[in-house]
């Protein structure tokens, strides 16, 4: 009991703490461009977290890839720096500077002692404005990407991630991995790294969040100074609409394993929909909560069939969808998707009980304050919440959101995600038994 009293008061001092604290100023720093920033002075750190709109999703036929191999070769030398040179620079100042893209976009980590500020910002500088991309390095990265692929083909659940993608997204662009294709890493060019820096990353794309020892006039200045030159009118790639509609069906890819892998997809939610936080909670009782979920309860606590089970709701600029998984034996496939589809369709039909929708709001008020321990997380959600078009007081209003979830708004939403025909399984593995499949 004291234990828990005791985690009790950690949780309400701790949202007590960041409720007051997270004041999120709105930096305007070059027409319409805005910069969000929370100030922590605790300690001398600073972290910024960048993302254009520009990630793999843009990749051209026949080069994709492109985007993350830009990403990958732009600290591996820039202006008079080899790449040696360049990363030791980094390292002798206590300067965390990297560059990542996903489907949507493409982003840069920075992270450093106030002191080296200014050095930070032209290192970054350097990197986007005057990368080397020099040949033998633009070859050994290639050699990576490629055996990275390479390895993916072997590795079970990477397999299960790209025929997933696959199902799910037909011929859209999000259906490649990130890391693009195997033949396409090849004709991949300096000139083709070059073209990418300077028609996709532009200001007009441009979303910039950061967290520490900064001051509202010195990040502006920092901005104004160094993105500026990034307003450059491009005409800026985009990612088409994706409107898919998931109709019901069980797909099979057979591979000689102990285990089978289970995933599956349907409808998804905006998060700008007026149902997304009754989804939201919905997801959290459902299998989104971990060892608190009905799926494990149901799966792997009563039953024993599954070391873990889950589902999320998953948003990607062009598309949401609900998803989730599992692993189990061989002999258990159908078992396990048979209570997966029981256990969704007791959630459409009848809804969830009020002591799990009190439970779940608890969780996800509470808990939300770990993932603000850091200036990098802090920067990290500021990010997201800026590019999901949500406003700055969006910190002050998300306990509201989930406090005014009903048991109807759950039902409600559980009726348009929840649809057993509008579902796809995948099974990778090695099952039998299994009936009306389509092989893949």
């Amino acid at each position: 009991m004291k234990k828990f009293l005791f985690i009790l008061f950690f949780f309400i001092f701790l949202n007590f703490s960041y409720s007051n604290a997270l004041d999120v100023k709105e930096i305007n720093y070059h027409k319409d461009n805005k910069a969000w920033l929370v100030i922590d002075d605790n300690l001398p750190i600073v972290a910024i977290k960048f993302a254009f709109k520009a990630g793999s999703g843009i990749d051209p036929i026949g080069k994709k890839g492109l985007a993350n191999m830009t990403a990958s070769l732009l600290d591996e030398g820039a202006g008079n720096y080899s790449a040696k040179e360049f990363k030791k620079i980094l390292a002798d100042n206590s300067i965390t500077l990297n560059f990542n893209v996903t489907h949507d976009n493409f982003y840069i980590n920075l992270y450093t002692l106030k002191e080296n500020l200014d050095l930070s910002f032209k290192l970054l500088d350097l990197a986007l404005t005057q990368p080397i991309f020099k040949l033998e390095e633009i070859n050994r990265v290639k050699g990576n990407i490629k055996l990275i692929l390479e390895q993916s083909y072997k590795d079970p659940d990477a397999i299960s991630s790209r025929l997933f993608r696959e199902i799910l997204f037909d011929n859209h662009p999000y259906k490649y991995d990130t890391l693009g294709v195997s033949e396409d890493i090849d004709k991949i060019e300096k000139k083709d790294l070059e073209y990418f820096l300077k028609n996709n990353l532009t200001i007009e794309k441009l979303f910039v969040a950061a967290s520490g020892d900064i001051k509202e006039s010195e990040l502006k200045k920092y901005l104004k100074e160094y993105f500026i030159k990034f307003d450059n009118k491009k005409k800026v790639n985009e990612i088409p609409r994706y409107n898919k509609k998931i109709n019901s069906e069980t797909f099979f890819h057979e591979k000689d394993l102990r285990q089978s892998s289970i995933l599956f997809a349907g409808k998804g939610i905006s998060k700008k929909d007026p149902y997304f936080y009754p989804a939201y909670v919905m997801n959290y009782i459902l299998g989104g909560g971990g060892f608190f979920s009905r799926l494990t309860t149901e799966i792997r606590e009563k039953k024993g069939l599954v070391y873990s089970v889950y589902s999320y709701l998953y948003r990607y600029d062009k598309y949401d969808f609900f998803s989730g998984g599992a692993q189990t034996s061989n002999e258990n496939v159908d078992k396990v998707i048979k209570i997966i589809k029981d256990e969704l369709n007791k959630v459409k039909n009848k809804g969830v009980t009020e002591k799990e929708l009190n439970d779940a709001k608890n969780y996800l008020i509470n808990s939300y304050v770990l993932r603000l321990d850091s200036n990098k997380k802090v920067a990290s959600i500021l990010l997201n919440t800026q590019m999901d078009g949500l406003g700055t007081d969006f910190f002050k209003k998300r306990n509201d959101y989930i406090n005014s979830v009903s048991l109807e708004d759950i039902k409600e939403v559980a009726k348009k995600i929840l649809d057993e025909k509008q579902i796809f399984f995948l099974i990778i593995g090695n099952p039998s038994n299994l009936k009306n499949i389509t092989k893949i």
